[in-house]
This record gives C-alpha cells, structure tokens and sequence, in this order.
C-alpha cells in the first residue's frame, strides 16, 4: 500500500464533492493525558483548517474516552485509536477495529468486510489467510476507515546485571524470565 500524498488542492476538492461546507466543525476526541498525540492533534487541526475545516480539540479521561466514549458512538467526527497487536496477528486488531457490532467499530456496518474479516479466522491454510488479511487491509485503507498517523519506536537499554531480558517486536515488557545479579 502507498501512502497517500500531501495535496490540499485535492482534500477540498473531495470535501466540495462530499457536500462538506468551508467552516464546518469536526471534533477531534482524544487520550488528555497522552502528550505526544495532542501535539500529533494540534498538527492535524492545523491541516484541516488549511482546507476549511474548523477543529477543536476534546480531551477525555483515557478510561472515560475507551471505555464510554468510543464504545456508545458517542465520539465527535474523528477520534484517537490506539492499537498494538499483542498477538502479532492482524486479525486480533481487525476484527475488533472493523467487524459489524465490535466494541471498538460503533459506527460501520458493512457485510462485504465483515465477510472478509469471518472467512479468515478459522482457516489453517497461512497463505490463503495472509492473502485476505491483506485484502482487509487494503479494503479498510480504500475505505479510509482509519488514518494511521505514526508508530512509537521502543529504545531499550539494559544494565549488564540484568539477565534473561529479550526485547519483543509489540514493545510489551515481558519480565517473567529476567533476572538481576
């Protein structure tokens, strides 16, 4: 999949299309105590309102925003998602994110996703099931279900006392087996 271009010119000319009004307000609900995407937020809005949209930004409780929020569909017209596949298995994160009545998915219902998204999850066959995850994937980025932003990068530095310790690709701490000298 290719990252979509930066292009200003074209983002109005889609908005004009969808009937979307210069000046209309969109709401942007976010994680009040996560730093790093509130600046991450603050540039969003700014690009919005390069193509005339008003954002403001709505700060939530992070168990307030995941737990009451996202879940009732009760979000402004974007709102953060946070996701970290800690089975390392895209369907733990699709499924959740897509599938029609999911916690995480209260405003989508489509049943060629959903479709999708059942076919792949009790086939032993890893090549035909890594073909359709695929599909998923580029459906949902079609779809422009979501709009990844960036991903956080873990730094690990580990003293010479401390044994045991095997840094993982999900950037989860997994302490069972480590020691300290």
């Amino acid at each position: 999949m290719s990252p979509l271009p930066y292009d200003p010119a074209k983002a109005m000319q889609l908005l004009k299309a969808a009937g979307i009004k210069p000046g209309t307000k969109v709401q942007i609900d976010i994680r009040g105590n996560d730093s790093t995407f509130n600046e991450v937020t603050q540039a969003i809005a700014s690009y919005l309102q390069i193509i005339g949209l008003n954002a403001t930004i709505k700060p939530y409780e992070t168990s307030v925003l995941i737990n009451d929020i996202i879940p009732a569909g009760k979000t402004g017209e974007m709102f953060q998602q946070g996701w970290g596949g800690w089975t390392l298995d895209y369907d733990n994160t699709a499924y959740f994110m897509y599938h029609t009545g999911e916690k995480w998915n209260p405003y989508d219902s489509d049943p060629e996703l959903d479709k999708l998204l059942e076919s792949q999850r009790s086939l032993t066959d890893s090549k035909k099931r890594e073909d359709i995850l695929k599909s998923i994937a580029n459906y949902t980025a079609d779809r422009a279900l979501e709009m990844p932003l960036y991903n956080l990068n873990a730094i690990y530095a580990v003293s010479k006392k401390v044994k045991g310790f095997v840094p993982v690709p999900d950037s989860r701490m997994r302490l069972n087996n480590v020691t300290v000298e």
